[in-house]
């Protein structure tokens, strides 16, 4: 496990590693391996079961994104009656339509259905002008609900539009930036991204929807990302084995932080509307749980940046001062490190704040004292997320600037170097 156990930087292809050196590289490769067999005995333990997870017979019925959704297209929209026996239903021929006044006409859209049992045919969809419902426009391309009526006959009414064709556009133009600027990393890192995301889709959902252990299935899921994405992403060398330490590191403290934040603050999760439909829907899961899990896995974005540039900081630092100890190293990259620590605080705050600002709108007009609005459950959970997130990054920058202090740059031994 010397010199050659793993492909070198720019760096580190000149010189032999000194004595130190070597033993602490041969320290991390054995936290390394044993990380990566307990997260494989994780992956194996923790996998979800084959069976379907337990859900509520009224999830189907009245959760609307539980219901069967067909595509379909607007063909003509005219002013008309704003009432209509035919709305939502099949139609071959539109009604007399009922005398209106002139104050009193809606947005009548005609509307041809492009799926399901009544593929080809047309139905009646009637918008009032109310803030939130659809301004349809004829050939816009929109989504539609079924519902089953009491005769036994399906109704339809407006669900969504259909984004697929606009998202891939602008895919394609994030995707084609990013090669561009970033070259074949960009192209790594693009992989990275599918692996991350089948990683949260095959593993990590399934197993939480099973009612699996979230501290662990965070720990294991968010450590699977880090082996497979950046060893992938900044390839098999010192440096990355250095941020991906101390970002496995970084990620078991998060985890014991965000344990700790929601047991001592009582967190219920109660005030977030998508919580109160896992507790209508999902009975085998565990709302405060699933909290705990998000917290973890939100930490580990602002993680992984932060460590992966604390290595490359020590590892641009060692090509310019070859000669310059690990305490040197360390302090240097800690002044940028201190950079890193004391932007993400108002980085954290920004990002809360553009996620949740109808929140905070409608908090701003409630005319609550500050205390008992920020200690709410709603708020409180969202702030308790960004502190662990910041708290957490705090001490990934010294712990990675530590190791990659040690282990990145390919000092010669002293004896050689003066003899």
């Amino acid at each position: 496990m010397g010199r050659h156990a793993l492909a070198a930087d720019k760096s580190t292809t000149s010189a032999p590693a000194s004595g130190s050196t070597t033993f602490w590289r041969r320290i991390l490769l054995g936290f390394l391996i044993l990380c990566g067999i307990a997260t494989t005995i994780g992956l194996v333990a923790l996998w979800p079961p084959d069976e379907e997870p337990a859900v509520s017979p009224e999830f189907a019925n009245t959760f609307s994104l539980g219901q069967n959704q067909v595509n379909a297209e607007v063909t003509s929209v005219t002013q008309g009656a704003c009432q209509s026996t035919v709305t939502g239903k099949i139609i071959d021929i539109m009604p007399a339509a009922p005398m209106t006044s002139p104050d009193q006409t809606c947005d009548n859209a005609i509307v041809q259905i492009q799926g399901g049992e009544n593929e080809g045919k047309r139905t009646l969809l009637i918008t009032y002008g109310q803030p939130g419902e659809p301004e349809l426009q004829e050939g816009d391309q929109i989504r539609l609900m079924e519902s089953l009526g009491a005769d036994g006959s399906l109704s339809y009414s407006f669900t969504d539009y259909q984004r697929g064709n606009a998202l891939l556009v602008w895919g394609l133009l994030i995707a084609a930036a990013i090669i561009l600027f970033a070259a074949l990393r960009g192209v790594r890192a693009l992989v990275g991204l599918v692996i991350t995301l089948m990683i949260l889709g095959v593993f990590l959902l399934p197993a939480l929807v099973h009612g699996g252990p979230a501290l662990p299935l965070a720990v294991v899921g968010g450590s699977t990302i880090l082996f497979l994405v950046v060893l992938l992403v900044h390839g098999f060398n010192w440096k990355s084995c250095a941020a991906l330490a101390g970002t496995l590191l970084s990620l078991g403290i998060a985890a014991v932080l965000a344990s700790l934040a929601i047991d001592t603050t009582d967190l219920r999760g109660l005030g977030d509307e998508s919580n109160l439909h896992i507790l209508l829907y999902l009975p085998e899961v565990s709302v405060t749980g699933l909290m705990l899990c998000g917290f973890i896995i939100g930490a580990l974005g602002v993680l992984n940046d932060v460590t992966i540039s604390q290595a490359s900081t020590i590892n641009e630092l060692a090509e310019l001062e070859p000669d310059a100890s690990p305490t040197r190293l360390f302090l240097g990259a800690m002044k940028v490190g201190r950079d890193h620590i004391s932007s993400m605080v108002y980085t954290l705050v920004l990002t809360y704040t553009g996620a949740a600002l109808p929140l905070l709108l409608l908090i701003s007009v409630s005319q609550r004292p500050l205390l008992q609005t920020l200690s709410s459950d709603i708020v409180a959970t969202e702030l308790l997320r960004s502190g662990i997130g910041a708290l957490a990054l705090t001490l990934a920058v010294p712990i990675t600037t530590l190791i990659a202090a040690v282990v990145v740059p390919n000092r010669q031994a002293l004896a050689t170097a003066t003899a």
